[in-house]
């Protein structure tokens, strides 16, 4: 007799809509660890962007290299810890291949069907009210910044633009189902659990984005102990009006080429090692933690 059985633990069906990008799929070769959890299905949205973005032609000579010495130093550090396939490790009928959200909207009978407890979401694009409502109550969203601090997008950057790379981190928060695609409000949902990574010498900001991403990996598990008993008990998600106020919501387009200047040419992307040897100060923060 197992030990699911013998606790009489009930298994959570669960569903995953994720990006093709490795940092958004890395949580797939966790959750095969975790024993009470089924993967019933795995949406994967096709990025337009690749993992190395082409360099825009307009760019200066000076830019042009900074962009791709930028997006190699992100390839080299998320390939170094990312080794994680789909197609490797999955039944391929379980796994589904989208260019975007509304083909999910097609499967409404399939998730009543199956049963589904929750909904994990990693670097997808904004959920509409249309898709909100045939999925389950929970949607847990790992989001790669430390909420409210850092919401939106590109929420990896902006830490090490303002010199702050204890400010980098991930955090766990469940969907608001509640919304109004016209007042939609973006990564105000209640925190679950975040991760902050250690800092070492010698991190670059990619390496420190991949750690975090690494960090938040090794609670999941917790995170879905946790989320299994709200289940179980069908805790409602807490709506945390103050979340909508506080912190910064970055846009994609507030991300500029020429922002790299700054890490790669005023500190030789060195922001790491400035902060530990106590050269640049920052805000410490509490973050929310099981």
């Amino acid at each position: 007799m197992s030990f699911l059985k013998k606790k009489n633990c009930k298994i959570m069906n669960i569903i995953i809509i994720c990006t093709d990008h490795k940092r958004n799929q890395v949580a797939l070769e966790y959750f095969a660890k975790i024993s009470f959890v089924k993967i019933i299905k795995i949406y994967v949205v096709k990025k337009k962007e690749p993992e190395i973005p082409k360099t825009p032609k307009k760019l200066r000579i000076r830019l042009k290299k900074l962009w791709k010495l930028h997006f190699n130093k992100r390839f080299e550090a998320e390939n170094k810890r990312f080794k994680f396939t789909i197609q490797e490790n999955f039944n391929q009928k379980k796994v589904e291949f989208i260019n975007d959200l509304n083909k999910i909207l097609k499967e409404k009978n399939f998730l009543k069907k199956n049963k589904i407890d929750l909904c994990f979401t990693s670097g997808i694009p904004i959920l509409k009210k249309e898709l909100l409502k045939i999925l389950p109550k929970y949607i847990l969203n790992l989001h790669l910044g430390l909420l409210p601090h850092y919401k939106g997008s590109i929420t990896m950057f902006w830490p090490f633009l303002l010199l702050e790379p204890q400010m980098a981190g991930t955090t766990y928060h469940l969907l608001n189902k509640n919304v109004d695609n016209k007042n939609l409000k973006i990564d105000t949902g209640e925190i679950i659990h975040q991760n902050k990574p250690k800092l070492r010498f010698g991190y670059s900001m990619h390496d420190v984005a991949a750690e975090a991403i690494l960090a938040a990996m090794r609670d999941l598990k917790k995170v879905f102990l946790h989320l299994r008993q709200r289940i179980k008990k069908n805790t409602p998600v807490k709506i945390d009006k103050s979340l909508e106020t506080r912190g910064k919501l970055f846009k994609k387009s507030d991300w500029k080429p020429h922002m790299l200047e700054i890490i790669y040419k005023t500190f030789n992307d060195k922001i790491v090692d400035m902060y530990l040897r106590k050269e640049i100060f920052g805000k410490e923060i509490k973050i929310k933690k099981l």
